[in-house]
């Protein structure tokens, strides 16, 4: 089924809505986790489960890209491999709190963000985000706008620019359009968002700077992690591929990628990862297991299966029977059709 919104206030220009909710109930909490429920798992966290709860959002639909604003009490967000394989995974997240804090954990590791950084989150991968108090401004961006800008974009998942120049930037354009769009033609609009997702590339620069002297070369761990990206499925990619490709030395290679815990195991996640997407993600055509595992260098699918429920506590089996319940359509960019009744249209200015 295509997305379902409620009838555009002005033809020809951008889609803005806004929502209210309060309380326990239909109206409350429960309408909430179903606003979020494409993007999130939703919870009150345990500190305010007795608070009152209410929150607020206003959302403009630009070509590929969702500008948001939400407010809210205390709520915890999360994004489980079972959420992941069950809601699909062509997003991008980017977003900044305006005001107060929160805790997120991705792969293990807790982080405190402040207000005025921006974040980036992946929605093929886990994370939960936890926060007394919302106040935030961000971006849904369709995968495929992003991935042929940002090499290797999975690396940003987790991502924190600090509160500088570039973030501000990106934030007041952000707040200029929510604030404007619902005057905003959609011709213009495609001009927005091709600026948004310049401001967006360049706020990702410094994940490609991480650079390593070797001698008088130069050698780039991004420029290896994209090598590996691109050569996922050749069953020769390994060590020796890469020094062969890179010329660097044995212990540059295990140097660069100590802290990933050694390039062989760095290979093994991103292959898993890879299944992990293919098996559940509805628009791709569905594969026998074996077939997979032995495109991604497996010696025997029960090795791929042991390695793959290690990773993700699902079998590769879990995953597709849950991807059959998936309907991606439903879910585009931050909404789905369902939730979409608690929005109101936004009267131009």
């Amino acid at each position: 089924m295509s997305r379902v919104l409620p009838e555009p206030v002005r033809p020809g220009f951008v889609d803005c809505y806004s929502a209210s909710f309060e309380g326990p109930g239909a109206q409350g909490i429960e309408a909430y986790a179903q606003v979020v429920r494409p993007s999130f798992d939703f919870a009150i966290p345990a500190y305010a489960e007795g608070d009152t709860f209410s929150a607020r959002a206003e959302v403009c639909f630009l070509p590929d890209i969702v500008v948001s604003r939400a407010w809210s009490t205390a709520s915890r967000l999360s994004r489980t491999a079972e959420t992941i394989a069950a809601r699909g995974t062509d997003q991008i997240l980017v977003f900044c709190y305006t005001s107060g804090h929160f805790d997120m954990t991705v792969a293990g590791r807790t982080r405190r963000v402040e207000a005025g950084e921006m974040v980036f989150i992946d929605l093929s991968q886990e994370v939960v985000i936890e926060a007394p108090r919302v106040d935030n401004i961000g971006l849904a961006i369709a995968r495929s706008q992003l991935g042929t800008r940002v090499p290797a974009i999975h690396r940003a998942h987790g991502f924190v620019r600090a509160d500088d120049a570039m973030s501000r930037l990106l934030r007041s354009t952000m707040e200029a359009i929510i604030a404007n769009a619902r005057m905003l033609t959609l011709v213009d609009a495609r001009g927005v968002a091709e600026a948004l997702l310049q401001l967006v590339t360049t706020c990702l620069q410094p994940l490609s700077q991480q650079l390593v002297e070797t001698g008088s070369n130069t050698a780039s761990l991004v420029g290896l992690k994209a090598h590996i990206e691109e050569r996922l499925l050749d069953p020769a990619l390994g060590q020796q591929a890469l020094l062969d490709a890179f010329g660097i030395t044995r212990s540059t290679l295990y140097r660069l990628f100590e802290p990933l815990g050694g390039v062989t195991g760095y290979i093994a996640r991103r292959r898993l990862h890879y299944a992990f997407r293919q098996l559940s993600d509805p628009r791709q055509t569905p594969e026998p297991v074996s077939r997979l595992a032995a495109r991604l260098g497996f010696s025997h699918p029960s090795a791929f299966t042991r390695a793959f429920k290690e990773a993700y506590g699902l079998s590769p089996r879990q995953v597709q029977a849950l991807r059959e319940t998936a309907r991606d359509d439903e879910y585009p960019l931050l909404t789905s059709a369902e939730p979409m009744r608690y929005f109101r249209p936004l009267e131009p200015s």
